[in-house]
């Protein structure tokens, strides 16, 4: 067994269904975890998904690309204030299918509950929703 198949096992234990489907279809995926288990997996999704890849990294401002992301990797989406939330919604509205990949050191859901995260962008993210090993 090779090393990246050893730890692709790790990272998706009880998530294979999920991953076999990430690795055919190019749906929005919500991954929940520690940085380091959110990082790993992201590196094992990267070759899989559609390029060109634009990535957003907090505590950057949201900068949302035009027409040429196939692909939207954003990490720690929990990092975003209200005004960037409302963008990216916008923006997935507007910008016919690309691929969403999202990241969360804490489950986002939570915080929907709490009403400190828009309740319609969590439900557009989380085509897929991975809850990773710590």
């Amino acid at each position: 067994m090779s090393t990246e198949s050893a730890t692709d096992a790790w990272l998706v234990e009880g998530h294979h269904a999920e991953w076999q489907f990430l690795r055919e279809l190019p749906c929005n995926v919500l991954l929940e975890g520690t940085v380091a288990a959110t990082d790993a997996v992201l590196h094992l999704l990267q070759p899989r998904v559609r390029e060109p890849i634009v990535w957003h990294r907090p505590p950057a401002t949201l900068q949302l690309p035009g027409g040429e992301a196939r692909t939207l990797i954003v990490t720690e989406v929990a990092a975003l204030n209200r005004d960037e939330q409302r963008t990216l919604l916008s923006w997935m509205n507007d910008a016919g299918d690309p691929q969403i990949v999202t990241t969360s050191s804490c489950p986002l859901f939570g915080l929907v509950e709490a009403g400190l995260f828009d309740a319609a962008l969590y439900y557009r993210l989380n085509g897929v929703l991975l809850r990773l090993a710590h």
